[in-house]
């Protein structure tokens, strides 16, 4: 009974006690031990309630900056660092008491931990120890994130909660965004539009939007059978406008990557729907290339994306030549998980201040993993992309049922499309889009796993 009321009533508890404490005590460290404290207790009483309410604020999520100048994003990375401290905490006793493993395993186990082990043992290289083994532990509480969501979807009910907690938080924020933007309309391409929206620039901006897209895209494509579309369409309608007011070229890119894998899909699909989406697609596309300016702008970023002379891109590859130079230096374990940060310096005559003082990654999540983690490390990045791809694939041989086969199509789909951007962007540092990209890798084999439970077997089927 008291666990039952204690899930409604604590998440106001945490929030009265937390923000009391902040009050009071900001100048000390006093708030980060309360509110570790406080979510600690919060996700022991609900792990699958904690995943909803991650969920739910991460767009929304600010960071915090304590003394000594440590930054935490909150309240996701709270959240999910007990949400992993408390998971493993539980498997630990169950291993001790010897209870009954789960009949469904993650299947991504081997490659993830490997990969987990290489961003620790990178830090043989590393000109800051304790800097790489700290952000190594975070990187891996996101990896784990996973395993979390893996563990607590298990049916439809939860299936069902899981999209219930996610898409409405992100429309909002999509829609927030869109409204500063056409406020901002001036300045439209630029970053500096973002500055009162949830998120910090384009690329995150329409990565994140466009992954609830193409799920939204493949529910309305592939799903025949019972289930709200006039909510479904109207979240696709929601994340299309999102995706028009994006600016970000990495973002066209993707999102083309993966629409063209989920057009080679259409064989099992309805074919009204696939001509109605390409119709409108089209249509919508005209539309906005006839409005006035639109269509020098958009031709102006295009044409840009081989200009030499192009700011963003002088930095982008010089960035990629840093990674390079990098990776031959240490070519095996490469110079440790957050050294490109560490070691890079940009020339400011070449491509200006304000490019100059932010985002020092290498611009390209594949590069960045070489430069960090060496060989073996981008061995085992391709390893754990490529084992999610070829168990989706397989999935999809076998699924029949329109609700699970749009459901997975979409996440592959999704998943493709956050590949297709690493290669121009670094994007798995920040929460808006780590938090969605190992959350997809362990939905997946979550809602595969599902689907073959609930398909009836040969034995079922005669007795009916």
């Amino acid at each position: 009974m008291f666990l039952k009321h204690g899930k409604r009533i604590l998440p106001f508890f945490v929030c009265l006690v937390f923000g009391g404490i902040i009050g009071k005590y900001a100048d000390t460290s006093l708030p980060l031990f309360s509110l570790l404290a406080a979510t600690a207790a919060f996700v022991f009483l609900g792990m699958e309630l904690a995943v909803y309410l991650l969920l739910v604020a991460l767009p929304f999520s600010f960071r915090y900056i304590l003394p000594g100048r440590f930054e935490i994003q909150t309240p996701t990375e709270p959240l999910l660092g007990m949400l992993v401290a408390v998971y493993c905490g539980q498997k630990i006793v169950d291993r001790a008491l010897q209870k009954e493993k789960s009949a469904d395993s993650f299947p991504f186990s081997v490659p993830l931990c490997l990969y987990i082990f290489v961003t620790f043992l990178s830090a043989i290289n590393t000109p800051d120890v304790l800097g790489t083994l700290k952000g190594a532990l975070r990187a891996t509480v996101y990896m784990l994130f996973s395993v979390i969501v893996h563990a607590v979807i298990r049916n439809r009910a939860t299936l069902k909660r899981l999209f219930i907690a996610i898409f409405p938080s992100a429309a909002i924020a999509v829609i927030w965004t869109v409204i500063v933007l056409i406020y901002h309309i001036d300045a439209w391409q630029w970053t500096s539009a973002y500055r009162r929206a949830p998120f910090t620039n384009y690329s995150v901006y329409g990565a994140f939007t466009a992954i609830f897209f193409l799920v939204s895209l493949s529910r309305f494509l592939f799903d025949n059978g019972p289930y709200d579309r006039v909510l479904w369409t109207a979240w696709l309608v929601c994340f299309s406008v999102g995706l028009l007011m994006c600016f970000s070229r990495g973002v066209w890119l993707s999102v083309i990557v993966a629409v063209g894998f989920m057009l080679l899909q259409l064989g099992r699909g309805v074919t009204h729907k696939k001509i109605l989406f390409i119709g409108a697609a089209s249509a919508i596309l005209l539309v906005c290339l006839n409005l006035p300016g639109v269509y020098d702008i958009i031709t102006e970023r295009v044409s840009s994306a081989v200009d030499v002379s192009y700011a963003s891109n002088r930095a982008r590859l010089l960035r990629w030549g840093q990674a390079l130079v990098m990776f031959l230096e240490s070519p095996i374990l490469g110079k440790g998980y957050g050294a490109f940060a560490m070691l890079y310096e940009e020339d400011v005559a070449l491509v200006g201040r304000y490019t100059a003082q932010y985002q020092l990654g290498a611009h390209s999540e594949y590069l960045q993993v070489m430069a960090e983690l060496g060989i073996v490390g981008l061995s085992v990045w391709v390893w754990l992309n490529l084992a999610f791809l070829r168990y989706g694939f397989r999935a999809l041989r076998t699924i029949d049922d329109g609700f699970y086969r749009s459901i997975v199509i979409g996440l592959i789909t999704a998943e493709i499309s956050l590949m297709a951007h690493f290669t121009v962007n670094n994007l798995l540092n920040g929460d808006a889009i780590g938090v969605p990209f190992w959350g997809i890798y362990g939905l997946l084999p979550a809602v595969v796993q599902m689907a073959a439970r609930e398909k009836p077997t040969p034995e079922t089927e005669n007795s009916v």
